[in-house]
């Protein structure tokens, strides 16, 4: 302190003092904690830096947080997937056809192995963690399936699996199991005698006519499938010769195709053969024989095939897919019904109640479309009242070449679109389609003539009006199938979470995607089949009516079809769907990686704001000790000078 000749400045020196005083508590505040202030309002300049690196790194805790938490659930859901790939090789190798095992062992442990693989699946698609349901997209407050006893028997009054199964094989036998085929003689022709085989109605139900062939010339046939119902005319007018036979195809409820064979001899089999008929002494005894010989295959197939072909239909029917309502038999009297109506709630067990979309991407967003000549139609498959895929609702034209191109719409429900293509089409015309999805979002699909090679929403010119509207039918596929696939959406996008700023994660699941769907209806078909075989000489149609080992080839076959190794390359197969999650785990762990790395820069730019090297502070508080105890001194004795003393 300077000591002049006015006054001796010692407010200023005590004030200097408290400073040092300050600043001293302070270096022993930042010595103690290693923190360079004790509140915010102390970090002076530093305090944005500080601030911004605090508000990045909270952002980089929450991310870190949904990476643990999304990783959980992953971990989750690859232990699921691994064991759904298990069953469904189990189930695969365990119900082979011809494999009956020692005494038919197989045949009678099968409904119960595949039920006990139904119940864990149904578990598994039910699982939550911490309450929360993963298998039901956006849905994850409860879980998406029933349990097992009620999808197979039903509750509260609602129906199950069962019921509907026993409708749907009742519908598609017939009263008389003939597999609803109408068979007859006419014998008002002298010369010849006709057996009459058809369909009993233009229904979805039963055995549907396919294919005709014969060998020998002996059996007379006239066959119209392209009516409805299909029939055909076995005509018998000379005896047949030994060996001359007759092959029928038939399309089952399914999809799938059977055939039965029916061969002339001259002497019966003991017990008969139902796949055989006698020649007999004219052709009335030979029709009646063959007719018999008909009914009997017919019966045996539909206790065969034709059980394992409705047991699968009604697992379609009950079990839906994306887009799909669940179906039953109409009316009171399954055997003689003509249609399948949508189950309610109220009367049917539904077996998915978790997120789905209304539009599947498989066929059209249930929209089919066929060309006769220079006309395409497009037509609705189901009525409105199903609520389930696309709805025509409008279709214009913009024509350069008036008549190039016209419109109709025929009102109704289901409703169709005819557009038809004359020999003035040109380029430049152009076609537009609304449809509109359940929810009530609509889709303009727009296709335009063009005279090259056509883009996308294009059409090429052909020829001849024909051409063009074949061009045109498969540009409308293809458009509406794209317009179907964006409407049925991404199961995995259905839950998401962030994982760093620009980047989210997909992980969303839904029980009924192909893989899970796949695995439901066959495990739960195998569950309910039952495989009789009726035995004793009395009743000549009891073991050759009811073939249990035929019934049960024709499960297995369907099982290993539906869990084939060959559909893993499908969407939504559990193949594909533990590949994505595979993908999914790849980004996390790539963004906690990125985030660790940049939460140690920050931490280091945050220490270098907000703490302070000890050995310095310890530095500087020797020092400012240094100074301050001088400071005391000479405040002191300058605080003690007077003029008496100045003149001693």
């Amino acid at each position: 302190m300077i000591v002049n000749k006015s006054m001796f400045p010692l407010q200023t020196g005590f004030s200097v003092i408290s400073k040092m005083q300050n600043q001293f508590a302070t270096l022993q505040m930042q010595l103690g904690t290693g923190q360079k202030a004790q509140t915010l309002a102390d970090m002076g300049r530093d305090l944005p830096v500080s601030l911004s690196v605090r508000s990045r790194l909270s952002t980089i805790e929450g991310y870190t947080a949904n990476i643990e938490q999304v990783n959980l659930r992953l971990s989750f859901l690859d232990n699921a997937l691994s064991r759904f790939d298990k069953i469904e090789g189990e189930a695969r190798n365990s119900s082979v056809p011809g494999q009956y095992g020692t005494n038919n062992i197989n045949m009678a442990t099968a409904p119960e192995l595949s039920k006990s693989r139904l119940d864990e699946v149904v578990t598994m698609l039910n699982g939550d963690i911490a309450g929360r349901y993963i298998f039901g997209g956006k849905v994850t407050d409860k879980a998406p399936l029933p349990t097992t006893a009620e999808l197979l028997d039903g509750a509260g009054g609602r129906a199950g699996f069962k019921t509907v199964v026993n409708e749907r094989k009742a519908a598609d036998a017939g009263s008389d199991e003939f597999g609803r085929l109408d068979t007859a003689i006419d014998t008002t022709d002298p010369l010849s005698v006709v057996v009459n085989l058809a369909e009993d109605g233009n229904h979805p139900f039963g055995f549907k006519l396919s294919t005709i062939s014969t060998v020998g010339t002996g059996i007379g046939n006239s066959a119209d499938f392209n009516s409805s119902p299909a029939k055909i005319d076995f005509t018998f007018t000379t005896p047949p010769a030994a060996g001359d036979s007759v092959t029928l195809g038939f399309t089952l409820p399914d999809g799938t195709e059977t055939q039965i064979t029916l061969r002339a001899v001259t002497t019966a089999k003991s017990p008969p053969a139902t796949d055989e008929f006698v020649i007999g002494a004219d052709a009335t005894a030979t029709a009646g024989a063959f007719k018999a010989a008909l009914e009997g295959s017919l019966q045996k197939s539909t206790a065969s095939e034709m059980a394992a072909a409705s047991t699968f239909a009604a697992s379609e029917n009950f079990f839906n897919a994306a887009g799909e309502p669940v179906l039953r038999v109409a009316g009171n009297d399954p055997f003689n019904a003509t249609s399948l109506r949508v189950a309610s709630k109220t009367d049917t067990v539904m077996w998915y109640s978790g997120e789905s979309p209304a539009i599947s991407a498989t066929g059209m967003g249930r929209l089919t479309s066929e060309r006769n000549g220079a006309v395409v139609t497009l037509t609705e498959n189901v009525p409105v009242s199903q609520q389930h895929g696309f709805q025509i609702t409008n279709a214009t034209t913009a024509s350069a070449n008036v008549g190039g191109v016209s419109r109709a719409l025929t009102s109704g429900d289901p409703a169709n679109v005819a557009v038809t293509f004359g020999a003035t089409a040109a380029a430049g015309d152009k076609v537009t389609l609304t449809l509109s999805e359940p929810g009530g979002k609509q889709r303009e699909i727009t296709l335009t003539a063009v005279a090259g090679t056509a883009g996308p929403g294009q059409f090429s010119l052909g020829v001849t009006p024909e051409a063009t509207a074949e061009n045109f039918n498969k540009a409308m596929q293809r458009s509406i199938t794209e317009a179907a696939t964006d409407a049925q959406g991404n199961p995995r996008q259905s839950v998401s979470s962030a994982i760093e700023d620009a980047g989210r994660v997909n992980y969303g699941m839904q029980a009924n995607e192909a893989g899970y769907l796949r695995m439901v209806r066959s495990l739960a078909s195998m569950s309910v089949e039952t495989y009789p075989e009726l035995t004793g000489t009395s009743d000549p149609n009891s073991a050759d009516l009811y073939p249990a080992k035929a019934r049960f080839d024709a499960m297995a076959a369907r099982q290993q079809s539906q869990l084939s190794e060959g559909r893993n390359n499908e969407k939504g197969s559990i193949e594909l769907v533990t590949m994505e999650l595979g993908i999914a785990r790849a980004s996390l762990e790539s963004a906690g990686k990125r985030h660790e790395n940049y939460k140690s820069q920050l931490d280091n730019l945050l220490s270098d704001v907000e703490t302070v090297s000890k050995e310095d502070v310890a530095m500087e508080i020797l020092a400012l000790q240094t100074r301050l105890t001088a400071s005391y001194q000479v405040t002191s004795m300058v605080s003690q000078l007077s003029l008496v003393n100045f003149l001693r």
